[in-house]
């Protein structure tokens, strides 16, 4: 109970601290402050040996300052914060409006000096790029839209999936892969769906590049919807939805539209700096090789759907770091632009599922979690597939299914039929609590994010088999450690 209220607990202190005027403003000038030093530090090496200190006509540059005088500002800047604190620790006037008048100068004087001090480098310096790509400051609409209508439409759709029993019960709904502390409501991955398709046709549009997706989405979404039906009502006629062969042959039916558009792998990278062109081994091996691809990331990512809180997090964490890989190229194409949109409206849709999706979770992802990993593995193609750097931004789940397939094998059992093998289960025996597992999801993702992103390209084949020779390993020793008398049973988290 402490480990599952702390951060709760932590963030009501730091609200209630907030609630203390002196505390709010003093964090709010010390931010101006430290905006200022640390913007300096890194403008400094651009600025012009001399600077017209405090002047921006020409008639101040007959008063040129060493540039190493900029600091002047943030000096200057913190004596005025110093001041105003002063006067407040000691007032013995009790004018009115005494507080009100020292803090809205104090903040108008650090307000104007941060002004001058970027005017000043801006005037006096060679051309830099701007901290933040600038293209990325759009995709913050479609993000937010996305996260925002998934955090308000979800509770509606939770209220409709109880009406109409679409809830997974753990004394029920047996499977052995399940982990699940109390009664869900299931079909989140479909609200996905549409919400990436209802944005994505107004942001991106229905361009030729995305239109196979859409439909490609579409079909995942409508199975999703069955096949939460099918799990929810034993007795319902869709049961022979849980045959995992006519799954697998659905799956593959579903990405035909996104192979037929023409999103496809025409070649592929090796360790050695060469390239294979795949066309060159028969005409039909890109879309072949696609489809196998597409339905491989889909059921990767969705293997790593078992804990709450769990799936959101790499799902919106995968797709940011897709959006800064979009946008690395030069220069940039407006395909480029369009898998940046549609990876920030993932993200905003994933992050906006994790408030009712953390654990103990109001809603599972359920078989439209195919979605995302269609989503992620389309974009890896679109942007000129870069499916290595892909597999490192998902390489946790990636290994995992890797090792699970063959481990399934080994033991000789059907590798398309779920068992508690995967490593979520691993680090469940080994005493892990959910969220805990959730969180080391969301940070190793993010980890092999930037790794993926800092990676040189010439370099991404050699870097991404010796990390992924490390995690399998890691995954390979906990499977060899893990307790054999407990394969069988299903796991109830209390």
């Amino acid at each position: 109970m402490k480990i599952k209220n702390t951060p709760k607990i932590i963030l009501e202190k730091i609200l209630q601290r907030f609630k203390n005027r002196t505390f709010s403003l003093t964090f709010f000038s010390v931010s101006i402050i430290l905006f200022q030093i640390i913007y300096i530090l890194l403008r400094f090496t651009y600025i012009n040996t001399e600077i017209p200190l405090w002047y921006t006509k020409s008639w101040g540059d007959y008063w040129l300052a060493p540039k190493s005088m900029i600091y002047t500002i943030p000096m200057v800047s913190s004596g005025i914060f110093l001041f105003g604190l002063g006067l407040i620790v000691v007032n013995k006037f009790y004018i009115k409006y005494y507080y009100e008048l020292i803090w809205s100068s104090v903040v108008f004087c650090l307000s104007f000096l941060s002004y001058s001090m970027l005017k000043i480098i801006h005037s006096a310096s060679t051309p830099f790029d701007p901290l933040v790509n600038p293209n990325i400051l759009p995709l913050a609409i479609p993000f937010m839209i996305a996260l925002l209508l998934t955090y308000f439409v979800l509770p509606y759709f939770i209220d409709f999936a109880r009406n109409n029993k679409l809830i997974t019960i753990p004394s029920i709904h047996e499977h052995p892969g399940m982990v699940l502390s109390s009664p869900s409501a299931r079909g989140g991955g479909v609200v996905y769906g549409f919400i990436i398709l209802l944005i994505a046709i107004v942001f991106v549009g229905v361009s030729k590049n995305f239109s196979g997706f859409y439909l490609s989405l579409l079909m995942i979404s409508f199975l999703g919807i069955i096949d939460d039906y099918q799990n929810t009502h034993p007795l319902s006629s869709f049961k022979i939805f849980e045959n995992p062969f006519l799954r697998l042959f659905l799956l593959f039916l579903s990405v035909l539209p996104t192979v037929l558009s023409g999103l496809v792998i025409n070649e592929i990278s090796n360790p050695f700096g060469s390239i294979f062109i795949l066309k060159n081994i028969h005409p039909i091996f890109p879309a072949v090789v696609t489809i196998i691809w597409i339905v491989w990331v889909m059921n990767v990512m969705s293997w790593s759907n078992g804990i709450d809180g769990q799936y959101s997090g790499i799902v919106g964490i995968s797709s940011l770091a897709i959006v800064f890989l979009a946008l690395r190229f030069k220069p940039l194409e407006p395909i480029h632009f369009q898998v940046a949109t549609l990876a920030a409206i993932s993200a905003g849709s994933a992050l906006g599922f994790t408030k009712y999706n953390w654990h103990p979770s109001k809603i599972m992802w359920g078989f439209g979690a195919m979605s995302a990993g269609l989503l992620i593995s389309v974009l890896s193609i679109a942007i000129s597939g870069k499916i290595v750097a892909s597999i490192l931004i998902i390489l946790v789940p990636f290994m995992d299914a890797i090792v699970t397939v063959i481990r399934r094998i080994i033991q000789k059992k059907n590798p398309l039929t779920g068992d508690r093998g995967h490593l979520h289960h691993l680090l469940l025996e080994r005493g892990w609590s959910p969220q805990k597992i959730a969180k080391f999801y969301w940070f190793s993702t993010a980890f092999f994010g930037l790794v993926g992103l800092m990676t040189p390209e010439r370099y991404s084949v050699q870097a991404a088999m010796m990390v992924i020779g490390i995690v399998a390993f890691m995954i390979i020793l906990l499977n060899l450690r893990s307790k054999a008398n407990n394969h069988q049973q299903p796991i109830f988290v209390k």
